[in-house]
């Protein structure tokens, strides 16, 4: 049996466990046991198969049992164990996943435990602390040696963790003992939360997760937001598993009692939904605005350039008001506005800027993508120098709250390779910068409490992001960030953002970055308990239109209407819901009722004119056009309507003027086509010729202008066009096109 045929049938497994089917799931765990050669475990696998044939005979006779859901959730959870045990002991003999490579490697070396790893980290701080006190250059080759073992330590410490057994009540206790010593660094104690973190993710292990919890508690920032971040991705994933261990159920239900507990969970909900929008930022960034500030700078020649420009220069306007001006009507003050924007709400926005410089041998150790950024790591030192702590690359890089530890790395690394002197100019420049950045750090400490933690949760899913997305062995491990983002259906998770004004803020984030599938399960659910909320109804109805439901859009909007009748956006949307259902009648009594509501509303009054023009009402049709072509004549929004309409109503020469006009400015196919007919009724037969060649050109394509023409034979016929004429009009075309 190979890797594939392993993960395959563990997959059949898992699916026949999920759907309670455990006589199937037995059959196949023993089916996969009997590779490994151990009897302890076919016989486990026999134990349990007559415990639950006991407990079907028990329940299909009648007899109560107290204890019978206890006993199947524990023949759930020893199945889905032994599962993953089996699996993995499999996989390690053969499989070339990263995961297992170590571990057999790992079994050539002799294993270092936890609490020795414990030890060289409290004495490397000792260590440290002594050699602090010390002066001169032997004292600074000192200070680096001791930053080069502890980093090896930690990366000892991470890899030891990641490919860790199922842990011990023994490996708890060590485990509690890491996350509590005084004497170990925060930098430290955080790689072990995310070594422990990966661990789970690469097979469930309820005593890990149990460290997790406790970790979530401690009083060590960084700590605490690492382990939350791994704790709800955790949930995330394991969620059928999580009611079989009631030991995680008890110590997550004294954490939902904490009001800290559940908002920092909203708010890394919100974060891990925002963390979708990663690649559309990344996208937008490259094929947008980073293209027009190169384009702009081109442009703008030696006028200008956008540091000039961004900079707040109060005598900018002064220089001469048409360079403003060229900015502004380039477009490219939205974007930069744009961007600034997804910046503030805390967007990935330096994902694209920094996946290119992830190439330094720094990051071809695993643990390195999960370190916290720190200024004493070895190869830093000549750049955040001991003796000065406050220097301009401190508050700039540091103390971003927009980067994360990973893009900190990059720049940093980045900046090693340039000459001193440049350095030194780029450094210069950043020095108003950092100022700012810190007057903002302290103004948003007053405006929210909690904006450290959210910020290290924020950067700590995207140092995550990158992991994932950009290590080089990514295909080793499954993409987090490709699982559903339906927190609310996670029994788990479910119960600590259930919270009205939670789900509120939730679907509110859904439905602002257009994830209305999402969008709509959480107003769905919040409408159970405010079906008096018009509000709330109108946003389910705008996301099942969205989604093309339009139906339960249909639905939805009439309760809202219900309850907020004479809502002009809801009456136009009601309107515009029964004209895509193809009812032109209903739509038109809506959009009179609009009308009602906003008089002299243009595009009201064009969308009349297209109900009464499904609805064959021709000269009603036009007259609504020509409303709205007088009332505003320089849009030229009722051009074609009216044009179209004209020629249906057999006023030939009418409809022929305004194609005129139509031609003139950016016609399309459809334009050459229409005009065609046009002359054509009119008996024009050369002008009908010269317009259908320029739509065959338009379209650059004789058969699709086939298919259009032919498509429009119908109203051609019931104009009197003698049907003989067709076939000399097209083979006509065809000659002279080709």
């Amino acid at each position: 049996m190979n890797s594939q045929n392993i993960i395959d049938l563990k997959k059949d497994i898992l699916l026949s466990l999920s759907k309670r089917q455990i006589k199937n799931a037995i059959e196949l765990i023993l089916k996969l046991a009997v590779n490994v050669q151990n009897w302890q475990i076919s016989e486990k696998l026999n134990e349990l198969d007559s415990n639950y044939k006991y407990m079907l005979h028990y329940l299909f006779e009648g007899v109560e049992d107290q204890q019978r859901d206890s006993v199947y959730n524990n023949l759930l959870r020893t199945l889905y164990e032994i599962t993953d045990d089996v699996t993995n002991e499999l996989l390690k003999a053969q499989s070339s996943n990263l995961f297992f490579e170590r571990q057999r490697i790992a079994d050539l070396k002799q294993r270092i435990s936890l609490d020795n790893l414990h030890s060289q980290l409290r004495n490397n701080s000792d260590s440290a602390l002594d050699v602090l006190l010390e002066e001169g250059e032997a004292a600074k080759i000192r200070q680096r040696d001791l930053a080069v073992q502890k980093e090896r330590i930690e990366t000892e410490l991470f890899n030891s963790t990641f490919i860790s057994a199922r842990a011990s009540d023994s490996d708890y206790n060590s485990s509690v003992n890491m996350i509590d010593s005084i004497d170990i660094s925060s930098r430290s104690k955080s790689l072990f939360v995310s070594a422990i973190t990966l661990n789970i993710l690469h097979c469930f292990d309820a005593k890990k997760t149990q460290i997790l919890i406790y970790a979530s508690k401690s009083n060590d920032l960084l700590v605490r937001s690492r382990a939350l971040v791994g704790l709800v991705i955790v949930m995330q994933m394991y969620d059928n598993r999580w009611h079989l261990y009631p030991e995680l159920c008890n110590m997550l239900d004294t954490l939902k009692e904490d009001p800290s507990f559940k908002r920092s969970v909203v708010n890394i909900v919100i974060q891990l939904i925002r963390s979708r929008e990663t690649e559309k930022i990344t996208k937008k960034l490259t094929e947008e605005i980073i293209p027009e500030m190169m384009r702009f700078n081109n442009l703008a020649g030696k006028k200008l350039n956008i540091e000039e420009l961004m900079g707040g220069d109060a005598d900018f306007m002064e220089k001469n008001p048409e360079w403003k001006k060229e900015f502004d009507e380039s477009g490219l003050a939205d974007k930069l506005q744009e961007y600034s924007n997804l910046q503030m709400e805390g967007a990935d926005v330096f994902h694209s800027t920094f996946s290119n410089l992830k190439n330094f041998s720094f990051f071809a150790e695993m643990s390195n993508w999960f370190l916290p950024f720190d200024t004493s790591y070895s190869e830093l030192r000549s750049i955040f120098p001991e003796t000065n702590k406050n220097n301009i690359l401190n508050t700039a890089i540091v103390d971003s709250h927009h980067m994360c530890d990973s893009d900190k790395y990059s720049f940093a690394f980045s900046l090693l390779q340039i000459p001193t002197a440049q350095r030194e100019m780029i450094m210069n420049r950043m020095s108003a910068e950092s100022e700012e950045i810190k007057k903002l750090r302290n103004d948003s400490k007053d405006i929210n409490p909690n904006i450290e933690e959210e910020i290290l949760t924020n950067q700590y899913i995207q140092n995550l992001y990158r992991f994932f997305k950009l290590y080089s062995s990514r295909s080793n491990f499954f993409d987090i960030f490709r699982l559903r983002l339906n927190f609310y259906d996670k029994k788990s998770i479910a119960p600590i953002i259930s919270d009205s004004t939670d789900m509120h803020k939730i679907a509110r984030f859904f439905f602002d970055k257009n994830n209305f599938k999402e969008a709509t399960d959480v107003y769905s659910r919040l409408v159970e308990d405010n079906l008096n909320d018009s509000d709330i109804w109108q946003k389910v109805g705008y996301c099942y239109q969205m989604l093309d439901r339009h139906e339960m859009a249909l639905d939805a909007y009439h309760k809202a209407d219900d309850l907020s009748p004479n809502n002009p956006w809801l009456v136009r949307r009601l309107a515009q819901l029964y004209r895509s259902l193809k009812m032109p009648d209903k739509s038109l009594e809506y959009y009179k009722k609009a009308l009602l509501l906003t008089p002299d509303n243009l595009n009201i009054e064009l969308n009349i004119g297209h109900c009464y023009l499904e609805l064959k009402e021709y000269e009603k049709a036009l007259n609504s056009y020509f409303k709205v072509e007088v009332l505003d004549s320089e849009n030229g929004k009722a051009l074609r309507p009216i044009a179209w309409t004209a020629f249906l109503l057999h006023r030939y020469d009418l409809s022929r003027n305004y194609y005129k006009q139509i031609l003139a400015n950016k016609p399309t196919v459809h334009d050459y086509l229409n005009a065609g007919h046009a002359d054509l009724c009119l008996g024009e037969i050369k002008d009908a010729i010269n317009h259908y060649k320029e739509a065959v050109m338009s379209e650059q394509s004789f058969d699709s202008f086939r298919h259009l023409f032919i498509t429009d034979i119908e109203y051609l016929n019931e104009r009197g066009i003698d049907s003989e004429m067709y076939p000399f009009i097209l083979d006509q075309l065809q000659y002279i096109t080709d």
